[in-house]
């Protein structure tokens, strides 16, 4: 399981997911991320520092994003 750093760049709430710009990744945010339903909504600001596990599979859809600061 890897764990990466990023930047939240919108959050949908019907849907519980989130745009990230990856550490280190280009310029297009990672869409439809996954978020942990432990993270208040208002707590998923754009501009928020995220983590994202990426599961064990590294397959995309198998991360969520499960902190924020």
């Amino acid at each position: 399981m890897a764990t990466l750093r990023g930047t939240l760049v919108a959050f949908d709430a019907p849907s519980h997911t989130a745009s990230v710009r990856l550490d280190g990744s280009s310029t297009a945010p990672f869409e439809a991320v996954a978020v942990s339903r432990a993270l208040p909504p208002a707590e998923l600001t754009p501009g928020r520092r995220v983590l994202v596990d990426t599961g064990d599979h590294r397959h995309p859809a198998d991360a969520v994003v499960i902190a924020a600061w």
